[in-house]
């Protein structure tokens, strides 16, 4: 819960998104698309000649399009996969919370109006 634990991100790849009550679309610039894809890319530790580092996934019941990278940052109660959303959000000038621990924070600002 106190930075005890490393962090690593998980990747999700889709062929069709769905958006619902769980998953929004957001029109974003070019501009702030760059912004987006920098601080992804911040977030991902590397190895000596830059690559991102795989984690191998063993029988953890996720599936063939989920993969693991290790990533920067430790992972706790206040910075979890809803924080980093967030400051992804932030880091290219969208609307975003101040502090948010749970997605209710994030989808608020990205509710159907």
């Amino acid at each position: 819960m106190f930075h005890l634990s490393s962090s690593a991100l998980h990747a999700t790849f889709y062929k069709d998104i769905i958006t619902g009550d769980d998953c929004r679309e957001i029109k974003i610039s070019y501009a702030e698309y760059e912004k987006l894809v920098k601080y992804i890319k911040n977030s991902f530790k590397t190895d000596a000649d830059g690559n991102s580092i795989h984690i191998p996934s063993v029988d953890d019941g996720y599936g063939e399009t989920d993969a693991f990278y290790e990533a920067n940052g430790k992972y706790d109660l206040f910075n979890t996969c809803n924080t980093w959303a967030n400051r992804a959000l932030k880091a290219c000038d969208r609307k975003a919370c101040f502090w948010t621990a749970l997605d209710k924070g994030i989808f608020y600002h990205y509710r159907e109006q």
